[in-house]
């Protein structure tokens, strides 16, 4: 939500408040990589753009991620935490000789990565409509592979490809077929799935010659869906409920970011009913949730809030109105843990660009 209008300062708090954002939506044990996906960010914090470019911005976040904890509800992220990345270079012995990756590994990324591509232009394709959702997922997707535009052109699918078209080559072992199979049903399932995409993926399961798996990896989606569903759920109605006296425009759209982040489309819509129609929060019928969910759920909700508005002011009441609507939502011992990783994590990023020798006040 940068603006041309601020200083350097203010757009690295943005920049790092909504990143942080979705790295937290991206797996449970988010407090464990938060490090180092600063890290892997540093440099736009150091110098950041007076405006966030929204096509180029969630491929870089995912691209950040790849190495460290790749969004696990994101299409083909079973492929990418397995190894099969140029991002964070060189692993295992090799690593302790070389940041560069093997030629051989280099190729296999490409192979897959192709793969990968074309799996998931024959399940966007089932329907002849691709929705943001799909298009955003498949472009976090691909940028997670680590390669360079020229790659990324090169392994480019065919479009309106069929399942019939769907070629199969290179040596694949059977991690990797599932896998892809995998990210076929996470790409499928996101939103409400037509009959269409059902055979689709059906199909991609025989042409991967692991169709006895099929049933047990798309129930295995449904109920990593679900949960990020209900974690979404919890989330955007603490951050409803905490931010109700934020401006109407500011507020709808720190929740427009938070739902993008961690709403699989399924939840998304009836999430974004709850804002639009200005519903009262309400923590009934979200579902059963653990105390990572919880945890997850009220960090989410306080990394949007604050990144509104810096002041300590607005803050100090945020904090407040979240810490009561935690209460009410059964997560008030998960609050002080949130918080303080959040405020770690901004004030961090922060301290790094105001002590940079090179720093340069806006």
């Amino acid at each position: 939500m940068s603006t041309q209008g601020e200083t350097s300062s203010a757009r690295t708090f943005h920049l790092a408040s909504r990143d942080l954002v979705v790295a937290i939506a991206a797996r449970e044990d988010f407090p464990t990589f938060l490090d180092a996906f600063a890290k892997q960010r540093g440099a736009l914090y150091a110098a950041p753009s007076a405006e966030i470019d929204e096509a180029s911005y969630w491929p870089g976040v995912a691209r950040s991620l790849a190495s460290i904890a790749p969004p696990e509800t994101m299409p083909m992220s079973g492929l990418i935490a397995s190894g099969i990345t140029l991002e964070g270079g060189a692993r295992g012995l090799r690593s302790l000789f070389t940041s560069k990756v093997s030629k051989s590994e280099h190729k296999r990324v490409i192979n897959v990565a192709s793969l990968a591509a074309r799996v998931m232009e024959v399940v966007a394709g089932a329907d002849d409509a691709l929705s943001d959702d799909e298009r955003r997922g498949i472009a976090m997707a691909m940028a997670s592979f680590g390669l360079n535009d020229e790659e990324l052109e090169q392994v480019k699918a065919p479009s309106k490809l069929k399942p019939e078209q769907l070629e199969i080559f290179g040596e694949l072992d059977a991690k990797v077929r599932r896998e892809l199979l995998r990210g076929a049903w996470q790409l499928c399932l996101r939103g409400t799935p037509t009959a269409a995409e059902l055979e689709v993926v059906a199909a991609v399961g025989v042409k991967l010659e692991i169709a006895a798996e099929s049933d047990t990896l798309k129930l295995a989606v449904t109920e990593l869906l679900t949960r990020a569903g209900q974690t979404a759920a919890l989330a955007v109605e603490l951050a409803r409920a905490a931010g109700a006296d934020l401006e109407a425009s500011l507020r709808t759209a720190a929740l427009e970011r938070l739902i993008q982040a961690v709403a699989p489309p399924s939840r998304a819509v009836e999430l974004r009913a709850r804002v639009d129609e200005g519903r009262q929060a309400s923590f009934d019928n979200l579902g059963l949730t653990t105390r990572a969910q919880r945890l997850q759920a009220v960090a989410l909700a306080w990394a949007t809030l604050a990144g509104t508005d810096p002041r300590y002011s607005v803050g100090l009441h945020l904090r407040g109105e979240l810490s009561a609507a935690a209460t009410e939502a059964g997560a008030a011992y998960e609050v002080a843990e949130a918080l303080d990783t959040v405020d770690r994590y901004l004030h961090q990023r922060l301290r790094e660009v105001s002590t940079a020798p090179s720093a340069v006040r806006a």
